[in-house]
């Protein structure tokens, strides 16, 4: 409940506005009133008011000396004028001190409470203002964060030119666009006894490992001035990238040094066994993709060799050339290119193709089919996100990532892979569908909104928007709620309230302002809407 001060001199003004307003209803505590600036300016010290009403010719201190005094020692306060007719332009100079609000006196009861409802609604305004402020700035830092890890995860999935990525990377990770970079994934293994069952643990194992990587990156970047950003890639990936400008030698051996100590606390402090592939320095934010390939491909050469070791991508290069097997990089980029482009057809064609090609490799890493699979679920997921679509069960579309790891051989991942591409796939349709739909329905609301004032026919628009006029009533039906004849009718008597209470058309007036031809038709519709005829209603 706010509070008020009233000042006038006249004591029959006060004792009116104390008594005939509505204050319960406004929601108002009066604190009290005065009869001069003076005594209300002390009031004002003793128990300072949300509102005050004032005179502005009064004796000791006038109304505009008073409000000058309460502006410079208690801003806050919302003031409202009342005024005699003849003194109303010196109320007018209020103004410059910030003042919105007059009224005239003798005013009726409802003026005056209307000029108080302004200040509420002012007040109210503001206060939500504030409110929203102040949570921004208490999220303003996870939402950073999350700013950057989407900038960092799409940089490390697709290419952008050297142009396009400089107020982003200054603002968001503070480095310039040619700052040299390192990508380094460390992949946990999962240990056989945390099945499905034991889902929970493996979790916490996951979220302990994260936090004691995090820890050592925040201590050994703040000593030596790297900047570096962590990232939870997946189910048993993460992935770390780190910047030192104009230095790629002394980056190359810091973050080194930070690698070795990464492993050795999680080796210290937890019973879990790692694998970290680091890639070769690049010179520009546009080639993290490149890095993070060469981090992951390290990773990959290195599957079936010693666990809680570094690999660097350099060193594996020439045994993984051996490999039949290469990791289809250009094919995991273009089916994200066709999820964004919402391409479905090529989608699948593209999948298909690569599960054909699989499945004539000799050598098939299933991590890797593993790690491809999860890359492309969560690409579907992050289009789920952009296209505003709410799943009615979140934690069914995360858990997806944990059903990767249930599927034990290539043949069942990639058959388990491919329902759920084609699931997603249809519903993706329909909610495309669905977006079309709502946009057709709004195009005959828009053009019931610029032509109500002439006839209008269903048929007519339908044949604008080159669509079937049977089709478009059932739509418009089934997304509304209502028949069109039945909207068009609400809006127009809606109009013709809206004239009629200017009180300056008669009724026939009206009907044709407002598309009915005759005046007899419209007041029958009026009546069967309103309760009342037009004439009645004036």
């Amino acid at each position: 409940m706010k509070s008020m001060i009233i000042i006038d001199d006249e004591l029959s003004v006060r004792k009116g506005l104390t008594k005939h307003v509505n204050w319960e209803k406004l929601q108002i505590h009066v604190l009290g009133t005065a009869s001069d600036g003076q005594q209300a300016f002390q009031m004002i010290e003793e128990e300072t008011p949300d509102i005050m009403i004032t005179d502005i010719y009064m004796p000791e201190m006038d109304g505009l000396s008073l409000i000058k005094k309460v502006r410079e020692s208690y801003p806050a306060i919302r003031i409202i004028i009342h005024s005699g007719y003849n003194h109303f332009d010196n109320a007018r100079k209020a103004i410059q001190y910030g003042v919105k609000h007059f009224f005239l006196k003798p005013s009726p009861v409802t003026e005056i409470e209307t000029v108080i409802q302004e200040v509420l609604q002012e007040m109210e305004s503001e206060d939500k203002q504030q409110a929203i402020l102040e949570t921004y700035k208490e999220q303003r830092p996870a939402y950073l964060a999350y700013r950057k890890d989407t900038f960092i995860r799409n940089l490390l999935f697709n290419r952008y030119k050297s142009k396009d990525l400089s107020v982003e990377s200054k603002d968001l990770l503070g480095v310039e666009v040619d700052a040299s970079q390192i990508v380094t994934s460390i992949m946990i293994n999962r240990p056989p006894y945390l099945t499905k069952v034991h889902e929970r643990d493996w979790q916490l194992m996951k979220f302990s490992v994260g936090n004691i990587l995090l820890e050592t990156i925040r201590q050994y970047s703040k000593q030596n001035g790297v900047v570096t950003h962590l990232l939870d890639y997946s189910d048993s990936t993460y992935v770390m990238v780190a910047f030192l400008p104009d230095n790629d030698i002394y980056l190359e051996q810091l973050n080194d040094q930070l690698v070795n100590k990464m492993l050795k606390n999680v080796l210290y402090y937890l019973k879990v066994s790692v694998m970290i592939g680091v890639s070769n320095v690049r010179k520009s934010l546009h080639q993290l993709t490149d890095a993070y390939s060469e981090s992951m491909q390290a990773l990959e050469v290195a599957e079936y060799e010693e666990w809680n070791k570094v690999y660097h991508y350099q060193e594996t290069k020439i045994k993984g050339s051996s490999d039949t097997y290469v990791y289809p990089f250009e094919t995991i980029k273009e089916i994200h290119t066709k999820i964004t482009e919402k391409d479905y057809e090529e989608l699948l064609a593209i999948w298909e193709q690569f599960v054909n090609g699989l499945s004539e490799e000799e050598y098939s890493p299933f991590y890797m089919i593993q790690t491809i699979s999860i890359n492309i679920l969560s690409a579907l997921m992050m289009e789920d996100q952009s296209m505003d679509q709410v799943a009615p069960h979140p934690e069914e579309k995360s858990s997806l990532l944990i059903e990767v790891y249930n599927h034990h051989t290539t043949k069942d991942l990639l058959e388990w892979m491919t329902e759920q591409l084609r699931k997603w796939v249809e519903h993706s349709r329909e909610v495309l569908a669905s977006k079309k739909t709502s946009k057709l329905v709004e195009r005959v609301k828009e053009h019931v909104h610029h032509y109500y004032d002439e006839e209008i026919t269903l048929a007519e628009i339908a044949d604008t928007l080159y669509v079937n006029r049977n089709y478009l009533s059932q739509l418009f039906k089934k997304v509304t709620g209502e028949t069109f004849v039945n909207f068009l009718n609400q809006y127009r008597i809606t109009k013709a309230k809206e004239l009629l209470r200017e009180k300056r058309y008669m009724v026939y007036e009206v009907s044709e302002m407002v598309g009915y031809q005759n005046s007899t038709y419209f007041s029958q519709v009026f009546k069967a809407i309103t309760g009342v005829s037009p004439s009645e209603y004036f």
